[in-house]
């Protein structure tokens, strides 16, 4: 009878991914939950996922599961790409999509870019056109990616339209098996809050943005600093943000949230400059009474009154490898996530 048995699993299987129940790119549960799902042994799945991977209806990725590889919905392709940012001309936003376009055209595809001005009302807006318009593949920076996003629907609309969808520099917890090109903000937290503790600070501030994922991680990775090496970590020193909110938080209370400290961590460089400014117009000398280490090593770190130290994103190379995937996954290859380190180099606001 367990002959039979993973034949017939198969057989529901196959039907699952004809029938649309799991559409192309999307991930099979994992051979614990299909042994669970259908009450059958671990072999009988294995069986039956060996011969749906035979016949090229799945492909099993190493460390990561398996994932639907149908064919059945052929396409034209139009050699369209688009790319939806949250931002467009500001900040390091520019050399990522440098990055994106070099390597899209290279390749024979054309981008059309889309900004969100990181609001989930716009976003909607703009999947909702992009359902509507002959594109190959789409490349995305999450809006607001630490909060819940009412745009998830949209995103798997796409996905069963056969049009592949990769994240950059944030994702949604809730698409998690979507693929996704990020950098590893918690490590980078982490670093950057031992650089200033091997100087010899041990009252460090942090600054962080509440509305998205990277500002989580980089917090995260700064308390995990000041509690690996036995200093205190208090709400009292640490200010968060938003999107909407960072120049007046900062303003209001970026001096009242180092009073205590000696030194800080800053979310980015549009926080660290605004802070260094305040510090020397309070009469406080950089790195001598506070020291700023920050995150993207824009142009904004290096015209700044006092140079300041910036952990590297990877910037346009981050945009070429996200292309490389995406391209990938029209061909139809499943592709897994990315994390990608920060750079490091010192400047002068650290002494």
């Amino acid at each position: 009878m367990e002959k039979f048995k993973y034949l017939r699993l198969t057989d529901t299987l196959r039907a699952a991914i004809v029938n649309g129940k799991y559409i192309h790119g999307e991930k099979l549960p994992s051979e614990n939950e299909l042994t669970r799902m259908y009450g059958c042994s671990r072999q009988t799945v294995r069986q039956a996922l060996g011969i749906l991977d035979a016949e090229g209806l799945t492909e099993r990725i190493r460390g990561s599961g398996t994932y639907v590889h149908s064919q059945r919905v052929q396409k034209t392709w139009m050699h369209n790409v688009a790319v939806v940012s949250t931002y467009i001309g500001e900040y390091i936003l520019p050399s990522i999509l440098a990055g994106i376009q070099q390597e899209l055209s290279a390749n024979g595809y054309t981008a059309m870019l889309f900004a969100t001005n990181n609001r989930v009302d716009n976003e909607r807006r703009i999947i909702n056109e992009l359902l509507q318009k002959p594109i190959d593949g789409l490349l995305v920076e999450g809006t607001k990616s630490a909060l819940p996003n009412p745009n998830l629907d949209l995103y798997r609309r796409l996905r069963q339209h056969g049009i592949p969808v990769l994240f950059l520099n944030g994702y949604y917890k809730d698409l998690a098996d979507f693929p996704y090109v990020v950098t590893d903000d918690r490590q980078g937290g982490y670093d950057a809050t031992k650089t200033l503790i091997r100087k010899g600070h041990t009252r460090i501030a942090g600054i962080f943005k509440y509305d998205d994922r990277q500002g989580h991680d980089r917090y995260l990775g700064y308390a995990s600093a000041l509690i690996e090496h036995g200093l205190t970590l208090t709400d009292d020193s640490v200010l968060w943000f938003t999107t909407s909110t960072r120049a007046d938080m900062v303003n209001r209370y970026g001096l009242r949230v180092t009073e205590s400290c000696t030194a800080v961590v800053c979310y980015n460089d549009e926080v660290a400059v605004p802070l260094l400014n305040l510090l020397l117009h309070a009469g406080k000398a950089v790195p001598q009474d506070m020291a700023i280490i920050s995150f993207d090593n824009s142009t904004m770190a290096d015209l700044a009154a006092v140079r300041i130290t910036s952990l590297d994103h990877p910037k346009q190379a981050l945009g070429v490898e996200a292309v490389r995937r995406l391209i990938r996954m029209i061909g139809g290859q499943p592709q897994t996530p990315l994390v990608m380190p920060w750079g490091f180099t010192e400047k002068d606001s650290t002494g």
